[in-house]
């Protein structure tokens, strides 16, 4: 191998990522020294291949072993339980123990078993003693201890404990992957040879895809002797195919140089990796490092898986019950939030009530909602201009109807961040759906974050040449390094996103119904006013404006409906046509003030004597028609006296009296409107020209 570092240019950086991606590390064609790996065809009747320190774990040399029944070197009982127990797996359910003499010497191995291609590979490791129950025993205890803590914290510290306790690592620590796959330390445990990384990060690339992968494939990475020379495979490749054995799923296979740099720079010789899975990705690793070389026993091994997942069971739980009582805060909001639409309440109103409750929820320092062109602002906010510009961006830029994030407006491309960002660095943006045609906004703004991130090194790249390939060169300090951070805020998790949602569909139905009400209400205002104008125009085109009475247009209307009823139903009625004697005289006398108050004092005089049924008219200047229903004419004439009476007897402020003249007629069959009113008429002035304040009638047959 040769080594080189050369300056580190974008396209070697980016060409040695690539190759670091690429790495064939599930191939390295060898294991390490802890073990001896055995290939068999697939039937696992002859060895195929055998790594180099057969002799060291079996007794047996190379030769013997390659072209050797299986048989002969497990044992027909092994081989029998190996064949079992890949009948219709690619792995053995669990590893075994067994005892096997080999060159004359008994030996108690452990046993994995496992397909890859057309090879079977098994994998032997030799136990000493029988501390099997000591184990249990333990993984017993510390299983006691996880399940009583009632925090994350308290989950992460106390497995860091357990593992450190059982394998006796210097240093046990869990990192967590961050959405751009770097680690953050947030537990550990160690002793004074390895000094602290708690709280330090991690970038992506110590741990790239094609390894994160693995751990899908094998959840636990043992690493005895990161100097220790690996045992290669014999021959390199398969010989069935001439391929390379795929080593992912056992526990010997060799370590990469690139990672044995990694490991020598770090300052350890020895690890033990334990994958933390949420239930939709890789969540984290336990990662043990020992400054001296340490071989790990099988039953060490499986204890910590054990406790790593009995751990994470803890750790998720604590996890989902933290989620359930924010999803309940969330839900009690809404409900409280159900009132405000059952009151119908504007969503104005709404966010500033809860705003204040609203930003401890989602952890921001401003709220802002724009719906039908009116915006409501709460807390730390852009200016109203600048909101509406907002709104407008996001609306030409977002189609889909979910929540957006960003935790920097400027890297996510809005042209007017830097105006703003100064307070609203970080946006949850809500659609909200309030119909077909509008669609407001929940806003959410976070402030900037200045954040001080300590590194396990100075997290560069640099590109050097390995074996002819361009590959990441390890860094060679793991000693803290500080990156100040800014320009960001703080991360939107996916529970206040989900929350968002929610409380985004019910502003918007609040929204909905709020506008519904406000429409209604303007119909309902409408309507009323269209009632009202249509009452005063009806009683415009019915009523004389002076007197109130109902005027000429009107009680003619009813006189022909009455002539329409006389026809039809044989029902009688009769006319009163009467005028105020010497109406002019006290028009020239008084005025024509106190001639229209005379003529309100006499229509208000002749209601009072009215019957129900009748009408009173106003028929043109002073004179007047009153329509008597269900009326002949002798008792027109005795209804007519009472209320030429009436006048007399009412007190309009003169010296003299006030008098009536009144001529009566009744419909008679064959009678038109014109030829009643002749005869009602000619009665009229006969009173008149009879002395005045009398009653005439008008027969027809005069």
């Amino acid at each position: 191998m040769t080594a080189e570092t050369p300056k580190c240019f974008a396209d070697e950086l980016q060409a040695a990522q690539e190759e670091c991606a690429r790495e064939p590390i599930h191939i390295p064609g060898a294991v390490q020294s802890f073990g001896v790996l055995l290939s068999f065809d697939s039937s696992i009747r002859r060895v195929w291949q055998v790594s180099a320190n057969v002799r060291q774990h079996l007794g047996l040399t190379v030769d013997e072993c390659l072209g050797a029944s299986a048989a002969g070197i497990l044992g027909s009982s092994l081989l029998g339980r190996i064949r079992r127990g890949l009948a219709n797996s690619d792995r053995l359910p669990g590893a075994m123990t067994v005892t096997r003499k080999l060159a004359g010497i008994s030996r108690k191995l452990h046993v994995v078993a496992y397909r890859s291609g057309d090879a079977v590979i098994v994998e032997l490791e030799q136990l000493e003693g029988s501390a099997r129950y000591r184990w249990l025993s333990l993984v017993n205890d510390w299983i006691a201890k996880l399940v009583e803590t009632r925090t994350e914290d308290e989950v992460l510290n106390r497995l860091c404990d357990a593992v450190r306790s059982i394998t006796g690592y210097n240093r046990s620590l869990i990192y967590a992957f961050d959405d751009d796959w770097n680690g953050k330390v947030l537990a550990e445990s160690r002793d004074e040879v390895l000094s602290s990384l708690m709280g330090q990060h991690f970038p992506a690339s110590d741990i790239p895809p094609q390894v994160r992968a693995m751990y899908g494939n094998n959840r636990i990475r043992v690493i005895a002797d990161a100097q220790a020379e690996a045992a290669p495979l014999v021959p390199a490749m398969n010989p069935a195919n001439g391929s390379p054995l795929d080593l992912s799923q056992g526990y010997l296979r060799a370590v990469s140089p690139i990672h044995c740099d990694y490991m020598h720079n770090m300052g350890v010789r020895s690890s033990l990796s334990v994958s933390i899975y949420s239930d939709s990705r890789l969540w984290g690793l336990v990662s043990c490092h020992s400054k001296e070389p340490l071989v790990l026993s099988p039953s060490a091994r499986d204890s910590v898986a054990t406790l790593v997942e009995v751990a994470s069971q803890r750790l998720f739980l604590l996890k989902a019950e933290a989620n359930a009582h924010y999803r309940q805060q969330i839900h009690d909001n809404r409900v409280q939030l159900a009132h405000g639409v059952q009151e119908r309440h504007a969503p104005r109103d709404l966010v500033q009530q809860h705003a204040e409750h609203w930003r401890q929820l989602f952890r921001v320092e401003g709220i802002a909602l724009v719906y039908l062109g009116e915006i409501t602002r709460s807390g730390k906010t852009p200016d109203e201009d600048q909101v509406r510009e907002l709104t407008n961006w996001l609306d030409a830029e977002l189609k889909e109807p979910e929540p957006w994030t960003t935790t920097s407006l400027s890297a996510s491309g809005y042209p007017g961040a830097e105006a703003i960002e100064s307070c609203c660095c970080g946006l949850l943006a809500m659609p909200l759906l309030i119909d077909m045609d509008a669609r407001g906004w929940l806003l959410m703004f976070r402030p900037e974050q200045f954040e001080m991130i300590p590194w396990a090194g100075k997290p560069e790249k640099f590109a050097e040449v390995r074996d002819g390939r361009t590959v990441l060169s390890p860094r060679t300090s793991f000693a803290a390094w500080v990156e100040e951070v800014s320009g960001k805020s703080s991360p939107w998790h996916p529970a206040e996103i989900n929350a968002a949602r929610d409380l985004g569909d019910d502003l918007a139905v609040i929204a909905a119904a709020h506008e519904i009400t406000r429409l209604n209400e303007y119909l309902r205002r409408e309507r009323k006013a269209l009632a009202e104008a249509n009452q005063h125009l009806e009683k415009v085109a019915n009523t004389d404006s002076l007197t109130g009475t109902l005027n000429r247009y009107r009680i003619e209307h009813l006189v022909q409906m009455s002539m329409a009823n006389a026809e039809r139903y044989a029902q009688p009625f009769s006319l009163l046509l009467f005028d105020l004697d010497h109406f002019k005289q006290i028009n020239d006398t008084y005025g024509h003030d106190v001639g229209d108050r005379i003529l309100k004092t006499l229509v208000n005089s002749l209601t009072d004597g009215l019957r129900e049924g009748d009408q009173l008219g106003r028929w043109g200047g002073e004179e007047f028609l009153v329509l008597a229903a269900n009326t002949v004419l002798d008792d027109a004439a005795i209804f007519a006296e009472r209320l030429r009476g009436l006048v007399l007897a009412t007190e309009f402020g003169l010296d003299e009296p006030v008098t009536i003249s009144i001529g009566v007629a009744e419909w008679g069959k064959g009678d038109t409107i014109k030829s009643l009113l002749v005869r009602a008429d000619r009665a009229m002035y006969e009173a008149k020209h009879s002395g005045r304040n009398r009653v005439c009638l008008g027969r027809i047959d005069q």
